[in-house]
């Protein structure tokens, strides 16, 4: 399928005789030649593929007179003489409803057009259509020739600049087939692993996408938005102080990038879970001679210790004053992880009552009293 997009070139603008350009169809790898503009070369080239053809009355006209077309292969569909979004919504349409190989030749027509077709290519290129491909007539340095150029990695540079812009904004990346000039598995697994609470996976993650960032500055082929990819560096460069922190330190330094970038459940989360392991660290030495099936029935039965929950308690058990020896620093701890505990599991729910502002500035203070429990040193002195 071949579409195109009309304009009123090719007629001599002095004797309006057919006029004859030089096109050098070599990327097409087809025969170059003498034609009056780039749609003759499309009808000569392409004789049997169903082409579409789009443009004002004027210029359906106009090409019309001017060359010869198959009735029952060519389609004409008219668009309002400038109209912008008229020609997005055709282009579109054509993408969506025609499988196969495909070439757009957006060489020809009235002001802002080229820069609809490529904006509605760059589209498709998420509809995941790999056989697109957008052609232009470059004008050469001599007179009355032409070259045709493929802009698909043009494209594709649009495309890394409108995700990695949006990368910027939301640390999200949007899911998209594979790409030549970016490694989007490691964008799209270092957002997965940062939204799902998985700090092993932002840990390794992180890594791969320094790495990948590394390498997209250094290709020469992206240098125009170079400047984009050091804003994704100065975004995630405060992830370069992550390792040496301990475990509760990293998820709050995750809760407070979280609430920056409004994830509120996945800073809630994060604080939560925060909360949790800096108990846990407070209680190594207690623990120690305990075993515990796994890490996880360490951290519960902490937080029970800390609750006085006895049932299925290994820590009580075997520390039978420990409770009533720390009762008020305890009880200080469990009041703000139920706070906390109740927060999660009421923003996991549909909400009704609060706006959004409301909640965050509510987060953001949950995570300042987390921070003030551990800058006091609560729980650093557990008397056994």
């Amino acid at each position: 399928m071949i579409i195109s997009i009309l304009g009123t070139a090719g007629r001599d603008f002095n004797t309006k005789k057919k006029a004859s350009f030089f096109y050098d169809c070599g990327c097409l790898s087809k025969e170059s030649g003498e034609f009056c503009n780039s749609l003759e070369m499309l009808l000569q080239h392409y004789p049997d593929d169903k082409g579409y053809f789009i443009g004002t009355e004027v210029a359906i006209d106009f090409q019309k007179k001017l060359l010869k077309f198959n009735d029952k292969k060519h389609y004409f569909i008219t668009v309002e003489d400038d109209s912008l979004d008229d020609i997005f919504e055709k282009i579109l349409e054509l993408l969506n409803q025609e499988q196969g190989e495909t070439i757009l030749d957006i060489t020809h027509g009235f002001r802002h057009q080229p820069i609809m077709a490529i904006f509605a290519s760059t589209l498709s290129q998420f509809l995941e259509r790999k056989d697109l491909k957008i052609i232009y007539a470059k004008e050469r340095e001599r007179f009355k020739s032409y070259e045709y150029i493929y802009l698909n990695e043009y494209i594709e540079i649009t495309q890394i600049s409108l995700l990695l812009t949006g990368f910027i904004r939301t640390l999200n990346f949007i899911p998209v087939s594979n790409m030549k000039l970016l490694n989007n598995r490691v964008f799209e697994d270092f957002s997965k692993s940062l939204l799902s609470n998985d700090l092993k996976g932002v840990e390794r993650n992180y890594q791969l996408l320094q790495e990948e960032l590394t390498a997209l500055r250094a290709n020469e082929e992206l240098k125009h938005i170079s400047n984009l990819i050091e804003k994704v560096e100065n975004q995630l460069r405060p992830l370069a102080m992550f390792e040496p922190l301990s475990s509760f330190q990293k998820y709050i330094f995750l809760s407070k990038m979280m609430v920056e970038k409004n994830y509120l459940v996945v800073s809630l989360a994060y604080i939560f879970e925060s909360l949790r392991e800096y108990c846990s660290y407070r209680f190594e030495e207690i623990c120690a001679n305990i075993e515990f099936k796994d890490a996880y029935q360490r951290n519960d039965n902490v937080m029970k210790t800390i609750g006085n929950f006895r049932k299925e308690n290994l820590i009580l058990s075997k520390y039978h004053g420990l409770y009533h020896k720390n009762k008020e620093e305890f009880k200080r701890v469990n009041k703000l992880y139920n706070k906390l505990r109740k927060r999660r599991n009421a923003l996991a729910h549909i909400n009704t009552t609060s706006n959004f502002e409301d909640i965050k500035e509510d987060l953001k203070e949950m995570i300042k009293r987390v921070e003030n429990l551990y800058n006091s040193n609560s729980l650093a002195h557990i008397r056994v």
